[in-house]
């Protein structure tokens, strides 16, 4: 079992123990006196999407006539550009180039909300406290130990159930003997609360308090206003907490959650809120009880029946036995973790890296789920009352940070969880393509949300016409299909979205007097606007991206036998393609490049494009210096940044291994998580979802596979021993592995699907392959991959003739 431990008071609720089910999550934190349980669900959205001061949508050919004929430039002291070739309408020009849009720039919503608090108080008549915080990651639950100077012991026992939105928390107290605690003056009791949404002024006053800068004084306005407060109400005679949001598209009635608690035997009873705004309910237990537990379950409006149909369903299961409903979503609890770590495993003779995947993984199993929206860029647990960047979907790597690795790791559900929220982005691109771009197909913009609204959320500024977004959006489609080789969902799911994403490069693309393909206007990465023509031709991250994704469209199409006519207009496009990488300078050999091809943009080193070698000085970014960001100020990049040089072949294990863990170690909180930003900068902003891309490229060191070739411990130190049981390979297959004394000693391959298998030899010499039943299976050589059929659902085991 893997444990974190917390022996101290934990003060913020993203440093706190997290518990959830994919949907509902919890992070568990202290106050003085108090344990305080803080709860998010990943649709609990303020949806409010005011975009009346926007102005008209930028069109693509204002964006060719701003750089080609008016050149604009970007004036910091204005926040936007100048025409500085002359413009016949400059004000067009002005809210154009401003630094976006009024609805993102001067309102904190959309952004997620924290859903509330449950806080057990501690007996008021006891001192020095020792108090022992306990996650056990392959059970699912938190054990919290209370002792105090006389004797007291109070235990807690906590989890949240897989199926459905369920907090249970049993307690029981005694004497260090394990007598009953008769004498207690002030035993233990609990409140449920939701707070008033703060109005823009205090918040920032509050961040001002905690930090220098200055980030939510924008939305200090008078049309900006916080949510209408909660309130407690009776559902069916039981006390419940309830907030109301205002109407949106998907709900007009607003969307809406209730908490209602239940605890046998104790009484629950609304507390006055004396004008302040709160809904609190307190729950007593019985004076002389020693023991009991409390139970909360949630629901929303998209739950089926609605949130009060969803609540009645909740009493229903418990009305006749509560004891028996709680004792058997523990069991359901233990099983589902139990099922969860059963898909694969890692050993490692290094307590932080295997310590880091395992609680990653943890992580990402309390708030990733296939069959819900995904979290924007904080844990749902962990939100503030307003969110840095309104929490939303980045699709410039924060929103896709998350699921890397989740394949590998044999976790398809957590990775499919990509897919629900963003079907929401892929809808709204479907109108902003031919709107905005003349094109057909689908553009995915910068930023948006896991619901629907009514127009382009960040509509005007230079960000808001990039278009290497849209096929690093949807890369996560193919991986999906690479890992699986699960036709009926390419078919059904994939291709639809890789298709779009294509047709939107067909259209986008232009072909040149050369012959070529080129794309014009685009910038990348997040730069100003420039009147330099060049910074918005062939940008690299644009053409990489749309060459990736027509060749992944053009696959897929392939495989599936469809669009015959779109796919030879891809391949035409790819072999005609503006070249933007120098191939023959970089003494590429026809494996590297078919390497290149088939490694995802995003994964290619940024300076030079390469993938394959290396120079063998130490990479700048594991500088361990105050000018280095990923070190200072800045972990969100890091995951993202040792991946490229894994790939790359950059980072040296032996060399490197030690700066990394001591990135790591910087940054890495005391339940695990890591943090992506400095609280100086950033304060507690929430639990970041972008650093639970680490396992990728942990995961890269032992197993590596992206262009079909199994290599395992690619880049493993030569001095750490380590095993891993069952990651998924490219060609769905199930690969196990043991790396002793400096050299690979085990491996067995499971396929899935019966497709060839191509693995690197892992030791020099002739390898045998041999079935379950101990038959030898005859080999292709290529250099050092070998290359062998397989049945589907047989394991192969590789071994030194």
């Amino acid at each position: 079992m893997h444990k974190v431990i917390l022996e101290h008071y934990v003060v913020a609720p993203e440093e706190g123990l997290l518990l959830g089910n994919g949907d509902f999550s919890v992070s568990i934190y202290n106050r003085p006196a108090l344990i305080v349980w803080r709860f998010g669900k990943n649709d609990v959205w303020d949806r409010r999407h005011d975009i009346a001061a926007d102005p008209k949508p930028m069109h693509i050919d204002e964006l060719r006539r701003g750089i080609v004929q008016e050149g604009w430039l970007f004036d910091p002291e204005q926040h936007c550009s100048v025409a500085t070739r002359g413009s016949e309408n400059p004000e067009r020009v002005r809210e154009l180039t401003q630094y976006g849009p009024p609805s993102y720039r001067n309102r904190p919503y959309p952004c997620p909300k924290p859903v509330g608090e449950l806080s057990l108080h501690l007996p008021a008549d006891q001192h020095d406290l020792k108090m022992t915080q306990t996650l056990t990651i392959e059970r699912g639950c938190v054990d919290i130990d209370c002792r105090w100077a006389s004797g007291i012991c109070l235990k807690i026992h906590c989890f949240i159930v897989p199926i459905p939105n369920v907090f249970v928390a049993r307690w029981s107290i005694g004497d260090a003997d394990g007598g009953k605690a008769t004498w207690l003056s002030f035993p233990v009791w609990f409140s449920l609360y939701r707070w008033p949404d703060p109005s823009p002024a205090e918040f920032a006053r509050r961040r001002l308090a905690l930090i220098e800068a200055d980030q939510f004084g924008k939305h200090c306005n008078p049309s900006v206003t916080p949510l209408d407060p909660p309130t407690t109400q009776q559902l069916d005679g039981r006390w419940i907490i309830h907030q109301q949001f205002a109407p949106d598209l998907q709900y007009p009635d607003g969307f809406a959650y209730a908490l209602l608690p239940v605890a046998p035997a104790a009484t629950v009873s609304q507390v006055p809120a004396f004008g302040s705004g709160e809904a609190r309910v307190k729950i007593n237990p019985p004076v002389d009880a020693c023991g009991g537990t409390v139970a909360l379950a949630i629901s929303t409006s998209g739950d089926e029946g609605g949130w009060q149909g969803a609540l009645r369903k909740f009493v229903a299961r418990i009305a006749d036995d509560p004891a028996a409903a709680f004792e058997k979503w523990q069991g359901d609890s233990v099983a589902s973790a139990t099922e969860f770590w059963s898909r694969s495993a890692v050993n490692i003779d290094d307590d932080l890296l295997e310590d880091l995947w395992y609680e990653t993984l943890h992580a990402r199993r309390c708030t990733y789920r296939a069959d819900v929206v995904a979290p924007g860029l904080f844990l749902p647990s962990t939100v503030d009352d307003m969110s840095l960047w309104h929490g939303d979907y980045h699709t410039n790597y924060n929103y896709q940070s998350p699921f890397w690795g989740g394949y590998v790791a044999n976790h398809i559900s957590i990775a499919d969880a990509y897919f629900p929220g963003f079907q929401y982005m892929l809808d709204l691109g479907r109108r902003l393509a031919p709107e905005f771009w003349n094109c057909r197909g689908t553009f995915i913009q910068l930023t948006g949300y896991p619901f629907p609204v009514a127009e382009d959320p960040y509509c005007v500024g230079p960000f808001s016409r990039m278009a290497y977004m849209t096929g690093w959006a949807v890369n996560q489609y193919w991986f999906r299909y690479l890992y699986t080789q699960d036709d009926h969902w390419l078919r059904d799911v994939g291709y639809p979205a890789l298709r779009d994403a294509a047709l939107f490069y067909t259209d986008f693309m232009t072909k040149g007097e050369d012959g070529l393909y080129h794309a014009f206007p685009s910038d990348q990465g997040e730069n100003q606007f420039s009147p330099d023509p060049a910074n918005y031709t062939d940008r690299p991250q644009v053409m990489r991206h749309a060459r990736y994704c027509l060749q992944s469209a053009a696959d897929a199409a392939d495989i599936l036998d469809v669009d015959s006519e779109l796919r030879e207009t891809w391949r035409n496009m790819l072999a005609n393609f503006a070249h933007v990488d120098d191939f023959e300078a970089m003494s590429f050999s026809a494996e590297d490049r078919r390497r290149y091809d088939l490694n995802p943009p995003e994964f290619l080193a940024s300076d030079t494009g390469r993938t394959i070698r290396r120079a063998d000085s130490e990479p700048d970014y594991l500088r361990l210096e105050p000018g280095n960001a990923l070190w200072s100020w800045y972990f969100g990049h890091f995951p993202w940044r040792w991946m490229m040089n894994i790939r790359a072949g950059a980072f040296k294990p032996d060399r490197d291994i030690a700066a990394v863990k001591q990135i790591i170690s910087r940054w890495r909180l005391p339940n695990g998580l890591l943090r992506a930003m400095a609280f100086a900068t950033y304060g507690f902003a929430g639990a970041w979802a972008e650093s639970l891309g680490i396992i990728g490229p942990l995961q890269e060191m032992m197993l590596q596979s992206f262009d079909g070739v199994m290599r395992v411990f690619p880049a493993w130190p030569s001095g750490t021993d380590a095993s891993f049981a069952t990651l998924r390979a490219v060609g769905a297959f199930l690969v196990s592995a043991r790396f002793a004394g400096g050299q690979v000693t085990e491996l067995t391959i499971t396929s899935e699907r019966g497709r060839c298998c191509r693995v690197a030899k892992p030791w020099p010499g002739k390898v045998t392959v041999t079935d379950s039943a101990g038959e030898h299976i005859a080999c292709e050589l290529a250099g050092d991959v070998l290359a062998f059929d397989t049945a589907p659902g047989e394991t192969y085991h590789l071994a030194r003739a």
